[in-house]
């Protein structure tokens, strides 16, 4: 069957062709052109029982098979009925685009059939501590990507990657290829999918069925996409929100901030790709984003993503980087994808923005009862932060602490091994403390999620404790308070969420 016609901006930036398929079908080859060399249009495969696959870009013919299908498509039952190639309209003409769709029905299929499985949760190591991983990773069956997915453990593995997200664009595809594998892998590789539409992209991870991409197709909503992902168990991270690219990557740019339900959102990346280059261009506009958000009340992790295609074939760490560069380091129970997305979603996160090699820091902020607590928690009822930091492999760099988006305190690193304390006095109400890691040249070397407070009046502010003050008195007003100055967890994941206060306001 011969399919042909044009595509305009009117309607959307998607369009259906239907087309028949008969009884006894095991498998539909589809050939398709946009017929220009400057219009750029998408191509994806819808059946009578829903998504089979995505191509994006990719001018490779498709094939959907019972047993077996190209990348990017799922293998699966033939339904006699109406099928459709969905049309994306990635860039457009002046007067739109032409496309050419050849789609022949086979009684025989024609591919070599690949190893698949289903999905088994796994633990790789029992021990909660902090593991190296990568976010954001494309094999081949992302269409613009030429890694296989060995290819990039391989790597991971020798830059000592505890994890990667296959993170493939718009497909679940590699989820089955993966579940094969995993048993002969020295490290976790998680399920994802990269949600790319044309106004920005973010990782599902953790998701087990496709999420439809087609923003504006019959309604959908980016509060639908990131609805569908946390129903399913699922965590969405915001990718490369300031990569605005142009032509070059379409849709990189994150263009929603009103339209999202920033509650559901559990991650942001600092830095994707060349550290280099991002790190200048697009980082402190990341960081000012996320400020903005969380001066709003919202909590989002940071975290990162090589957003490696090639298993670092031709990176040159400027613009493109190998995977595993940059690092998200992640303090998890164990090292399962269900604990690290339990950490992420709590918070438990640093960014080593050049790769694994970089300093790390131990930050810790002193609580009323003298427990330490860790990024991501809370602490109720203090006066005075004290927050010790242990940098290491950090000599002659520079340790700062940023209150509220603001650097409050900024510290030499004078060894490999170096432990400093810092004091800070907020004013009463609610704050938050990260930690960053600089080189001499004030160059981006690390950067780490939040310690929440809720600061109160010390001595001088009006406290129990001022001189002339009645002690008991004040021993006793102070009861209430002594049970909440224990650093406090993160809800848990199954629970339901209390609402937040604004900033300032305790609820």
């Amino acid at each position: 069957m011969r399919l042909e016609g044009d595509v305009t901006a009117a309607g959307g930036d998607y369009a259906d062709v239907a087309f028949d398929v008969p009884a006894g079908t095991q498998e539909i080859q589809i050939a398709h052109s946009d017929n220009s060399d400057t219009a750029i249009l998408d191509f994806g495969v819808w059946g009578p029982a829903g998504y089979r696959g995505w191509s994006g870009g990719l001018t490779d013919d498709i094939t959907v098979g019972v047993d077996q299908s190209s990348r990017g498509y799922l293998p699966g039952a033939i339904d006699a009925g109406t099928w459709t190639v969905a049309i994306g309209k990635a860039l457009l003409d002046a007067t739109g685009a032409h496309y050419t769709i050849d789609v022949t029905c086979k009684t025989t299929e024609s591919l070599p059939v690949l190893a698949k499985a289903p999905y088994q949760a796994v633990v790789m190591s029992p021990d909660r501590r902090w593991y190296s991983g990568d976010f954001h990773v494309h094999s081949v069956q992302s269409g613009d990507a030429s890694a296989s997915l060995q290819a990039n453990i391989d790597l991971a593995h020798s830059r000592g990657i505890d994890f990667i997200n296959c993170s493939d664009h718009n497909t679940i595809s590699q989820h089955a290829l993966v579940a094969a594998q995993q048993p002969s892998w020295p490290i976790l590789a998680m399920r994802g999918s990269e949600i790319t539409t044309y106004s920005g992209h973010g990782n599902a991870v953790g998701i087990h069925d496709y999420v439809d991409h087609r923003l504006g197709y019959n309604g959908r909503t980016i509060k639908d996409v990131i609805d569908d992902v946390v129903a399913q168990g699922g965590i969405f991270i915001v990718n490369h929100p300031a990569t605005n690219l142009g032509t070059q990557c379409i849709g990189c740019a994150w263009k929603h901030m009103d339209d999202v339900p920033w509650d559901e959102v559990s991650g942001i990346e600092v830095l994707t790709a060349g550290y280099k280059v991002g790190v200048v261009a697009f980082t402190p506009t990341v960081l000012a984003m996320w400020d903005q958000l969380e001066d709003q009340g919202h909590r989002l992790s940071a975290v990162s993503g090589s957003d490696d295609h090639s298993a670092g074939v031709g990176d040159d760490g400027a613009i493109g980087a190998p995977v595993g560069s940059p690092t998200s380091r992640v303090l998890a129970d164990n090292l399962s994808e269900a604990a690290i997305m339990d950490a992420v979603r709590h918070h438990r996160t640093m960014v080593q923005l050049r790769g694994p090699t970089d300093p790390i820091v131990d930050f810790h902020l002193k609580a009323h009862d003298g427990s330490l607590a860790e990024i991501g928690d809370d602490v109720d009822g203090i006066a005075k932060a004290e927050i010790t930091l242990h940098v290491t492999g950090g000599n002659t760099m520079f340790v700062q602490v940023w209150r509220d988006g603001a650097m409050t305190s900024e510290t030499p690193v004078t060894s490999d091994d170096f432990t400093t304390t810092v004091e800070d006095v907020p004013v009463p109400g609610d704050h938050r403390y990260r930690v960053e890691l600089v080189d001499v040249g004030n160059m981006r070397i690390l950067i780490t999620s939040h310690i929440y407070v809720h600061a109160v009046a010390g001595a001088d502010g009006g406290g129990c404790c001022q001189a002339g003050g009645n002690w008991l008195g004040g021993l006793v007003s102070l009861a209430p308070l002594v049970l909440l100055v224990v650093p406090r967890r993160r809800r848990r994941a199954d629970a339901t969420p209390a609402p937040r206060s604004p900033r300032g306001v305790r609820s």
